[in-house]
């Protein structure tokens, strides 16, 4: 029986590190490929959050309408990111489908969820004070990003959907400006107007004795005290009123 020689051992170990070198180089490739595939599908779901983020402040805000249609092109235009997969195609194509905003009420803020809670008087002041208050605005932002190269190689499922949601509180009560202040006030009767109305008569009865104070030049008496407040705003930190 023959024996193998030390050049045929030779050459075996060697063949052997070769195959053993060829699978490593192709471990490494496959690695790098998913690698960087993670790693633009990570800054792509980065820039779906962000566009999340961004319509659930123009809802908010109650932006014009174009406003919200100009979600995708603030976020996903090819001319600002440049996503595409190892074979140069787009990554995002520009596909019917392939983004959406969805946006839709979601009901009422529960009592024990809103300012006060369920006691009553924080539920008469709310009433008074914070009219027509929808509640909660839900929303998601969609994309499907178009993994077919890389799929097609490793036999998965080339379709990758990313969202980013949101439920937000929309016209929670806060008001337009100094006027809108002063009328939600001077409207609400059992947070104001009564009292302002009972106190008035009382003044206006005094003020009939008013001819007593009018030696010393003091003016008569004002009873517009919200008016008063227009315009004017509280002194900044470390300022003198």
């Amino acid at each position: 029986m023959a024996q193998a020689g030390p050049g045929m051992v030779t050459a075996s170990m060697r063949g052997q590190a070769i195959a053993e070198a060829l699978l490593a180089l192709g471990g490494i490739g496959a690695l790098w490929v998913l690698g960087s595939t993670l790693g633009r599908l990570q800054d792509l779901a980065l820039q779906t959050e962000f566009a999340g983020r961004h319509l659930a402040f123009v809802v908010a805000q109650d932006a014009p309408r174009e406003v919200h249609e100009r979600t995708h092109a603030y976020f996903f235009r090819p001319d600002r990111h440049r996503w595409r997969n190892h074979d140069g195609s787009a990554l995002l194509p520009a596909q019917a489908g392939r983004f959406s905003a969805d946006i839709r009420e979601a009901g009422r803020l529960p009592e024990q969820a809103q300012p006060g809670g369920t006691a009553e008087p924080a539920r008469m002041l709310r009433g008074e004070l914070l009219p027509a208050y929808p509640g909660l605005v839900a929303g998601r932002v969609s994309v499907s990003p178009d993994l077919a190269p890389a799929a097609r190689r490793g036999g998965w499922q080339a379709v990758a959907p990313l969202s980013s949601r949101f439920a937000i509180l929309v016209d929670a009560g806060h008001a337009r400006d100094d006027g809108d202040v002063q009328a939600r006030i001077a409207g609400a009767p059992r947070v104001w107007s009564d009292a302002a109305r009972r106190t008035e008569r009382a003044g206006r009865t005094l003020s009939a004795l008013s001819h007593v104070d009018r030696s010393w030049g003091r003016p008569p008496p004002e009873f517009d005290w919200l008016m008063a407040w227009k315009g004017l705003l509280p002194p900044a930190a470390g300022e003198r009123p």
